[in-house]
């Protein structure tokens, strides 16, 4: 684990969570986690949720242009893994996401092995 948590740091383990969840099938076509930045100092916890896809609609060159729409909804919903809470600081939002993840790989490990 780096010394210090850096939000790149923070999107590559959101990007393995996101793969993890999506091999298990835990994520459907058209949808993807997001992650809210928090602040210790504000009070302001780290979060993920799951939200619905933007799809183009529209043409750009057209008088009006384009415009996005989104069938699975674009409101934040809880993640596939249930609690939404990463903690109050990069660090504990890394250590999270990167506890979850390593769980998953271990889950799907093992029914990979019965299989």
């Amino acid at each position: 684990m780096p010394n210090r948590i850096t939000n790149e740091d923070l999107d590559r383990m959101l990007t393995q969570y996101d793969k993890a969840c999506r091999d298990m099938g835990m994520i459907k076509d058209g949808y993807h986690v997001v992650l809210s930045h928090g602040s210790a100092t504000d009070g302001r916890a780290f979060r993920i949720n799951l939200t619905g896809d933007a799809v183009p609609v529209g043409d750009a060159l057209r008088p009006g242009g384009q415009r996005w729409d989104y069938p699975n909804g674009s409101g934040h919903d809880y993640p596939p893994t249930g609690d939404d809470f990463l903690g109050f600081t990069k660090r504990d939002a890394y250590t999270t996401l990167n506890q979850i993840t390593r769980t998953l790989w271990s889950v799907q490990a093992h029914q990979n092995k019965s299989n």
